[in-house]
């Protein structure tokens, strides 16, 4: 593990893009809910109700539909998930936190 001094970690912890960061996150959130859509319909196939549909995801996470879509868009810039929604989802979607920022 490396062992930095104030200024280094002042220089790294600068050149990090916020905005870079929640687009990275918005499309990943889209990804791994699409993924797991996808294979809940393949293996339900009797099943009406899929509960990674974006109107299912967004009442897990008590929002409406409209709102939730905005976390997944990366191009809406004013709306940023909050981490606590973020924890929520990781259980939902069945993914680690860090996998959002890959």
């Amino acid at each position: 593990m490396a062992v930095y001094d104030f200024e280094s970690l002042q220089d790294i912890v600068s050149k990090i893009d916020k905005e870079e960061i929640y687009i990275k996150i918005c499309k990943n959130i889209k990804k791994f809910r699409l993924e797991r859509y996808n294979e809940f319909k393949m293996n339900n196939v009797k099943n009406s109700i899929n509960p990674f549909s974006t109107e299912n995801i967004a009442a897990l996470l008590d929002y409406n539909h409209n709102h939730y879509k905005r976390f997944e868009s990366e191009n809406d810039s004013t709306k940023k998930i909050p981490l606590n929604k973020l924890v929520l989802l990781s259980i939902i979607l069945d993914k680690k936190i860090d996998d959002f920022l890959k």
